[in-house]
């Protein structure tokens, strides 16, 4: 019986990684293939993170857990679904930087400390007993935001391994207090 079941959730794992990220955005909100949806094109200054890099309101604040010069790592916006609570947005300050062929190696660095610290206040500041990073390229590849970004997702070790909770929207007391968490627990 345990052998089956540990069968039964790796197909699980093996289904649910297969299924590709469209099939989870509505198809109203993904963009037109084409020219700039690829690895090549033109670099957007008004996607939804440049926005939120150039935004000083108290609001945008609200989202940002970590800020320095050159990276920014930021909780989906509160009206947005989560894939899991605590799921977080690494991305470069530096405008024009589409995906990750784009970017420089000085900056792939300070993206990749980020995201290790990113990891770490999950574990730290939530309990998070795994966390998995993606980077999507392309609109092939599932990549919607043409601002170079890396995901940073936490799991909690309360379902089938590598399953995420199901994606919702985090209550506004909820929002603040997993910010919080993540904030204070931010490796220095």
């Amino acid at each position: 019986m345990k052998m089956i079941r540990m069968l039964f959730s790796l197909a699980a794992l093996l289904f649910l990684q297969a299924a590709p990220l469209t099939a989870q955005i509505p198809a109203s909100e993904l963009p037109s293939p084409g020219k700039d949806t690829g690895l090549d094109g033109k670099y957007d200054p008004e996607n939804g993170i440049a926005q939120l890099i150039r935004d000083k309101s108290a609001e945008a604040a609200r989202s940002k857990i970590f800020e320095d010069e050159h990276v920014l790592v930021f909780m989906p916006l509160p009206e947005e679904e989560v894939v899991a609570p605590g799921h977080v947005l690494v991305v470069p300050k530096r405008l024009g930087a589409r995906n990750v062929l784009d970017l420089k190696p000085d900056e792939l660095r300070d993206l990749m400390v980020a995201v290790q610290k990113a990891g770490m206040a999950q574990r730290k500041g939530l309990g998070a007993t795994g966390f998995r990073v993606s980077q999507n390229n392309g609109l092939s590849a599932s990549q919607t935001v043409y601002h170079s970004h890396f995901h940073v997702v936490p799991f909690f070790g309360d379902g089938p391994p590598g399953t995420p909770p199901p994606r919702r929207k985090l209550a506004p007391e909820e929002y603040d207090s997993i910010a919080a968490k993540l904030k204070a627990a931010w490796p220095k």
